[in-house]
């Protein structure tokens, strides 16, 4: 098992060090970055527990992936509104909402901004011990939030670029992360930080217990697996309003609510969204129900949250799998 890759994860979301003034450069003039790392996990005797290398790329805001490839390949990935993280190990993938686990991550402080929201930064001198140490400045990030499950984050920064980040947990463990050949502002696209669900996986919903995937039958696991991941890309597309990835998730004989057509509604839906300032749509209390092997219904409760509007409701998605694809069928709402 390689725990200590989510406790890494989740210990908390900071760092953006140098002369606070060379974090804050950073954030500012760093949009985006691709690097490859190494990560080692030290005890508080100094006994290695960990070493591990892999990729990671971000573009703010909010949005990441680590892969982790040597020596086992896990993921963790961030598409702005949710974050993904596969165990391979395990087979299971925990899904959140980054709105509820901002502060939370120390991955999203590199991606993010407002880290003094979340954490008190202080300059420190050099660490000892660090090669070519007297050209890094270093900051260091106490979170503010109790329970953390981590007690600080130092970033080391180069030039104005970071170059390494260590975090020390509630153990005393330290995780040191070194960058190199780093590429900054590189042009990225959202498709770069969509997750795709393996087969046969468990998936952990905002962080509860797994979700209820039948035990009978693996094609039904996979089936109840690629629903969870329908919804939760429908949902992200609408947060996102990207407007045409999420009416592509409807079936052409989509239910429309007025008996409009297909055609007329689809217009009404852009004109809506579009219209809207900021969105966010969380998904929680999932519930599934296969009706036949390629049609399903999806319940669970929605929060809408946009510039002008916050509403809870309960949502049901009839879905069927046409040509390959799950897609809506029928929508109804209720409070």
């Amino acid at each position: 098992m390689n725990k200590l890759f989510f406790v890494f994860l989740m210990l908390s979301l900071n760092v953006f060090a140098e002369g606070i003034s060379d974090l804050n450069a950073f954030v500012n003039n760093v949009s985006s970055m691709s690097s490859e790392f190494s990560q080692v996990v030290l005890d508080k005797k100094g006994s290695k527990l960990q070493d591990v290398e892999g990729v990671m790329l971000f573009k703010r805001p909010n949005k990441f992936r680590w892969d982790y490839l040597k020596p086992y390949q896990n993921q963790i990935i961030s598409d702005g509104d949710r974050l993904y993280m596969y165990d391979q190990d395990l087979r299971q993938v925990s899904i959140n909402s980054i709105a509820k686990v901002g502060g939370s991550t120390p991955l999203l402080i590199i991606a993010g901004k407002n880290i003094e929201k979340y954490f008190t930064l202080k300059n420190i001198e050099s660490q000892a011990g660090d090669e070519s140490s007297q050209n890094i400045k270093w900051v260091e990030a106490i979170p503010k939030e109790e329970g953390a499950g981590f007690s600080k984050v130092m970033l080391g920064l180069t030039e104005n670029k970071l170059s390494v980040m260590k975090i020390v947990d509630a153990f005393e463990h330290i995780t040191t992360i070194s960058f190199r050949n780093a590429k900054y502002n590189v042009s990225l696209s959202d498709n770069d930080f969509l997750f795709k669900l393996p087969n046969g996986v468990d998936v952990v919903q905002n962080g509860g217990v797994p979700t209820n995937l039948p035990t009978t039958s693996s094609s039904n696991k996979n089936k109840d697996a690629e629903l969870i991941a329908f919804v939760n890309d429908w949902a992200n597309a609408w947060s996102a309003k990207d407007i045409d990835l999420y009416l592509s998730k409807y079936a052409q004989d989509f239910k429309t609510p007025n008996g409009d057509a297909f055609s007329l509604w689809q217009t009404s839906r852009r004109q809506k969204i579009s219209s809207q300032g900021k969105i966010l749509v969380e998904i929680e209390d999932l519930k599934l129900s296969m009706k036949t092997d390629n049609s399903a219904r999806i319940q669970f409760k929605q929060k809408y949250t946009s510039d002008k509007l916050t509403e809870m409701s309960n949502k049901s998605l009839v879905v069927k799998k046409i040509d390959g694809r799950w897609l809506i069928q029928e929508e109804i709402s209720g409070k």
